[in-house]
């Protein structure tokens, strides 16, 4: 997995809510147990944020919800169906907000 990958995710619970997960943790940290990511949403109506980043994936309109990073166990994540790395700078940019207010 590399970061921006997108991975299904793997809860019954929320899939249908969430159906894809965002890797935001860099590839160079695989030895860790457990990746950063973020739910990709399907909420189209939700009021965005400067923490949510609009997504089209698969002819589908979704959201980035960065306001609700997590961390799983990496062994829970399977190959990625994609890739959104064309928002990395969006992706930076809401996490340094997230992270420093600014």
């Amino acid at each position: 997995m590399r970061q921006s990958d997108l991975v299904d995710n793997p809860s019954t619970k929320s899939r249908g809510h969430a159906p894809y997960f965002i890797v935001l943790q860099s590839h160079h940290l695989d030895e860790l147990d457990s990746v950063v990511i973020a739910p990709v949403v399907r909420d189209a109506a939700r009021a965005l944020t400067v923490l949510d980043i609009p997504l089209a994936f698969r002819g589908e309109a979704f959201v980035i919800a960065l306001s609700e990073i997590a961390s799983v166990d990496r062994g829970l994540l399977k190959s990625s169906r994609g890739s959104a790395s064309e928002h990395e700078d969006e992706i930076r940019r809401g996490l340094e907000r997230l992270l420093t207010g600014f």
